[in-house]
């Protein structure tokens, strides 16, 4: 199946197979029309529409998602449009937008696309925190911050998951994610004011995955000693380029990225579809 799609969604399938994140069988074409789904770390269900190419008919492309969401049999799916600022996917993706409403997704959220580079000043730490490194401790211990942490959160996702599965099932979920992501053992780590626990980064080999505090440290500016100690991790280790995302309506963390030294390079529109 992966022979229908063109390069480089070719190999990038075959590569995400090999990590046990898609298979042939989640893979679909109809004429001009593919797509493939994708699951973030191996043994997990699919959550993302992948490599989704309507070619030009709308309504032939709705079909085959339709008729793919039948076949796996899924309960909820994500599919995101990535444009740069100032563009919308109604205008500048308008096929693809028509099919994913055709076929009953729905956009209900806005993300900020964000990025740090060599060269750019780095973040400054006011070294206010120590570190754990999160692999090394106590799986219930990273659980329960977890929990504790989507406690309030302003992320759409988070919100919508705890509201639907609960704090404990997201929490799971979060740390098996975080758990795959590729990542030196020392690099997720948990920041501690003396002896309490404030919040975590998880920085990955390409951008920071993940970065949240606890509600009763909220508001005396940890998201940056947070965010000062992952982007430094990830440009020590040689990289020259750290990507994020963060919901629009997620003021606070999107400010603490800019004051950090990302930009904002483009926007993330999030579609989703749930089963009726």
């Amino acid at each position: 199946m992966f022979d229908q799609f063109p390069e480089p969604a070719r190999s990038q399938l075959a590569a995400a197979f090999d990590e046990g994140r898609t298979r042939p069988e989640w893979c679909f074409a109809e004429g001009q029309a593919r797509l493939a789904y994708w699951a973030p770390f191996p043994d997990s269900e699919p959550m993302i529409v992948w490599q989704f190419d309507p070619g030009p008919d709308p309504v032939a492309a709705a079909d085959l998602l339709r008729r793919s969401l039948q076949a796996m049999g899924l309960v909820k799916i994500i599919c995101d449009i990535p444009l740069k600022p100032g563009l919308t996917p109604v205008v500048d993706r308008a096929v693809e937008h028509e099919a994913l409403t055709r076929a009953g997704f729905a956009m209900e959220v806005e993300r900020l696309s964000l990025e740090w580079v060599a060269g750019t000043d780095m973040p400054p730490d006011p070294g206010r925190l120590t570190y754990r490194p999160a692999r090394r401790m106590p799986r219930a211990e990273v659980l329960d911050l977890l929990v504790r942490i989507s406690e309030g959160s302003l992320d759409h996702d988070t919100r919508v998951e705890v509201a639907t599965s609960g704090a404990e099932r997201e929490a799971r979920w979060m740390y098996d994610d975080l758990m795959s992501r590729r990542a030196k053992p020392d690099w997720f780590v948990i920041g501690y004011a003396d002896d309490s626990p404030v919040g975590l980064v998880a920085p990955d080999d390409h951008s920071i995955a993940y970065i949240g505090v606890v509600p009763e440290h909220r508001g005396r500016g940890y998201v940056d000693d947070l965010l000062a100690r992952g982007t430094t991790t990830l440009a020590e280790a040689g990289l020259q380029r750290i990507v994020a995302a963060t919901d629009v309506a997620n003021t606070p963390t999107a400010n603490a990225f800019l004051r950090a030294g990302y930009s904002e390079v483009g926007r993330v529109f999030r579609y989703y579809w749930r089963k009726s």
